[in-house]
């Protein structure tokens, strides 16, 4: 038996993930099972398969909670427009991870089943809400890479909560903030108005041909093209084709981002847009890895979801607008 106090250990804990956006899987069966990490699923999917229900399924890493963003959302007369995974209000957010038995002193691992391209948005939601960003961590590698190390699987049926049930009007144990770099539709609206003369860039994270408008959206009935000024780097670029569920290496990433006329350390800030606020944030996380400063970077939430379906925003199909 180890003597090690629970306090050492905690330390040490803090000390190997500190830091540390991208953890490996070694290193993550490393702090497997240590008190103060939570393994969190963060699975979702555009169409064909669903994250929540492969979670309850099984199987899972031992002791993982299912973070869904469809849930864990803003939905009814606070999303008058029915747009997917909003941002939740902060009393919501703070209850569901109360469900979820997190508190704002544990160190989050996030992670995803193979297939999964979507893992970016459960993260980006988590710091969104004010858990320490030093305490979030993205696996480099899916739940079956965790297998293959070695890592245990639970394979029981499990029950994810859901967060419409929750009792709002009790006092949480975490404490959660309004949802931080995420600017809503009005503000968008500025910065293109604004043409050459704006603070922000705009980064359209859509395939090329959604960019320009010569395909059909996958959401029917949204207009097509992009937002006039915007820049555009298509976010599958950004993964390893091996394992979707990961970022290619840094070196790959400063490229691609350069390669798209980016600067990374620019002062102006990154305003970045997709099909509906999900992979948008895997451009976030990977300037993030790449040394950008993350309060110099923000998601459009709402997206082409939001933008393709009002009447009166400004859409260009021109490559050079």
């Amino acid at each position: 038996m180890s003597t090690e106090s629970p306090n050492k250990k905690s330390k040490t804990v803090h000390s190997l993930l500190s830091g540390k956006k991208i953890v490996s899987v070694e290193e993550s069966l490393q702090v497997f099972g240590e008190p103060g990490v939570v393994f969190v699923d963060g699975s979702w999917f555009l169409k064909d398969r669903n994250g929540r229900e492969e979670f309850e399924a099984g199987p899972r890493i031992p002791g993982a909670r299912y973070f869904d963003i469809d849930d864990v959302a803003s939905k009814g007369d606070l999303n008058p427009k029915g747009l997917p995974h909003m941002m939740p209000p902060k009393d919501l957010f703070a209850a569901s991870m109360d469900a979820l038995d997190i508190t704002n002193s544990d160190h989050l691992i996030l992670y995803a089943t193979k297939g999964c391209m979507f893992i970016h948005r459960a993260l980006y939601q988590i710091q969104a809400m004010g858990h320490e960003r030093d305490r979030v961590h993205l696996m480099n590698g899916s739940l079956e890479e965790w297998e293959k190390q070695g890592g245990k699987l639970d394979k029981e049926p499990a029950k994810v909560i859901n967060a419409d049930g929750l009792d709002l009007s009790k006092p949480t144990k975490y404490t959660a903030t309004d949802p931080q770099n995420v600017v809503d539709i009005e503000e968008v609206k500025g910065i293109v108005n604004k043409g050459k003369d704006t603070d922000s860039i705009i980064v359209d994270v859509r395939s090329s041909e959604r960019f320009l408008g010569s395909v059909e959206e996958p959401r029917p009935g949204l207009r097509l093209g992009h937002m006039p000024g915007a820049k555009n780097l298509f976010f599958f670029s950004l993964l390893d084709p091996d394992n979707v569920a990961q970022l290619k290496p840094k070196q790959e990433l400063q490229k691609l981002v350069a390669d798209a006329g980016i600067d990374i350390e620019t002062d102006k800030r990154i305003v970045i847009s997709c099909g509906s606020g999900a992979t948008a944030c895997a451009l976030a996380a990977a300037l993030d890895v790449c040394g950008r400063d993350p309060s110099k970077t923000a998601i459009y939430d709402g997206s082409w979801s939001e933008w393709g379906s009002e009447e009166d925003t400004p859409i260009t199909k021109d490559p050079d607008t």
